[in-house]
């Protein structure tokens, strides 16, 4: 494949929890817990648990991933390894077909060291369009992004601040004006996304069911 085709990005973190809470938070589900506005729909994740062969959709990455607004992505776990605390997701959508490999290991310190390895390859000339308008930057804001929440989380229990997200985004030299739109309408389109699951799955966390 030519390199103007694929590109390769690894994005590191630590986090001030133990490996062992910090790993099951890599699943669609958990993630209602610490990503602000998540929304997903499950299509093969019978124990509401990510394992080997969990497919989930989701459409808040279409702005890095897809180069548009609006785009369902679709992720397989393609390797799911908990006693080496590893995860690893083929991810698709219109624009591309990705390796997202997500990887912990204790810190030394009783935290966390995160590895984030995403292999981004175009499938068509939307995906070589993605790359030339920085794509590999824009990838790597989004791991930064993520991180930014799973840390946040981890460390204080509580989710990040939607501000502070807003603030990381406007402020990387990787964002055009157009991507902000893209960015802003992405933020309604999901405001406005029914997802059951989600709302019976925040009544019972509050319930202590959870």
């Amino acid at each position: 494949m030519a390199a103007s085709e694929s590109v390769q990005v690894h994005y590191e973190t630590r986090i001030g929890a133990p490996l062992d809470s910090v790993f099951p938070l890599a699943c669609p589900v958990e993630e209602y817990k610490w990503i602000p506005g998540w929304k997903c729909d499950l299509v093969h994740c019978p124990n509401e648990r990510v394992e080997q062969g969990t497919v989930f959709d989701e459409y808040s990455s279409a702005p890095f991933l897809a180069g548009k607004a609006w785009a369902k992505t679709t992720w397989t776990a393609v390797l799911h390894d908990p006693d080496r605390h590893r995860v690893h997701y083929a991810i698709k959508n219109v624009a591309s077909d990705n390796l997202y490999r997500i990887e912990f290991s204790d810190d030394g310190s009783g935290g966390t060291l995160a590895q984030l390895d995403f292999r981004y390859s175009a499938s068509g000339p939307l995906g070589r369009k993605v790359i030339r308008k920085r794509g590999e930057a824009k990838i790597e804001l989004m791991l930064q992004v993520l991180a930014a929440m799973l840390r946040h989380y981890c460390e204080s229990g509580e989710l990040v601040p939607r501000d502070r997200i807003a603030r990381l985004i406007a402020t990387s030299d990787a964002v055009t004006v157009t991507d902000r739109v893209r960015f802003l309408l992405n933020t309604v389109a999901m405001l406005r996304k029914r997802d059951p699951l989600r709302q019976r799955y925040l009544t019972e966390l509050a319930a202590g069911l959870r």
